[in-house]
């Protein structure tokens, strides 16, 4: 199979003045990010966002998102997959971001690239923070996963099908996983890319390696077991996907003046 390397950011958080508890600036944060890998001549093939890219799903943070990521897909020649989280707003996402009409349904999606597919499934629930697949969303899945892609898949989703040492956050994570799991088994998928819990972790879900990306905006504190502790902190993920597998690296985003 051919080499792919995937770009990973999530919780970006963007605000319409800019700045976010714990005292940072997201918008600063992912733009740094995005430099850090044009001077590092890091070209990627797919730059996947995994959800909470507004923090309160203000239209203008999706209209400034667009523009950002309208230079980066230009410049790199990548093809850009957005996904919502439970901070979006999904029709403002819909209409501000991608661009597209449509009813409130959920935003699931397929993208290619050469001969890998990228699955992003929208694992929202209105007015919740914790995350759901319906039965519109897994027979979508399905459907599409009958057909092998020449690569295989990759599937996005914002909300963790594993569990988070930060009890609070494992409160909120995907509800039956064990329904995703179902879906994917069997079938060509050979990543599953999440975000959601503001750390990065690895886990499996049936044979499927499941990664969870550190946030864009900030970090939380995996020492705290029974309260979510923000932490100032950004990061995003590397992917390199060829025939032996995922190789996932995390990047740290120096802080402003560093």
């Amino acid at each position: 199979m051919a080499r792919y390397l995937l770009v990973q950011f999530s919780d970006v958080h963007l605000t319409t003045d800019g700045t976010l508890s714990p005292g940072v600036r997201p918008r600063d944060n992912l733009v740094a990010g995005l430099a850090l890998l044009a001077e590092a001549g890091i070209s990627p093939d797919v730059l996947v966002l995994t959800g909470d890219l507004a923090d309160t799903g203000d239209p203008a943070c999706y209209e400034d998102l667009a523009g950002i990521l309208d230079a980066e897909a230009s410049a790199r020649d990548a093809a850009v997959v957005c996904l919502p989280g439970n901070h979006d707003a999904r029709d403002a996402f819909r209409h501000h971001l991608l661009r597209q009409d449509g009813a409130a349904a959920p935003i699931n999606q397929v993208h290619w690239c050469r001969g890998l597919r990228v699955v992003a499934l929208d694992s929202t629930v209105p007015g919740e923070d914790f995350g759901a697949l319906d039965d519109e969303t897994l027979d979508f899945l399905r459907a599409t996963l009958a057909t092998p892609a020449p690569d295989g898949t990759v599937l996005a989703l914002h909300h963790p099908p594993i569990t988070t040492p930060i009890e609070p956050m494992a409160r909120v994570r995907l509800r039956q996983p064990e329904r995703l799991a179902d879906a994917i088994a069997g079938s060509d998928v050979r990543l599953v890319l999440c975000g959601h819990n503001h750390h990065e972790a690895l886990g499996t879900l049936g044979a499927v390696p499941v990664w969870v990306s550190p946030a864009s905006a900030y970090r939380a504190d995996v020492t705290s077991r029974e309260v979510f502790r923000p932490l100032p902190g950004s990061a995003f993920s590397r992917i390199d996907l060829d025939e032996d597998g995922p190789l996932v690296t995390v990047i740290s985003v120096p802080p402003p003046g560093a």
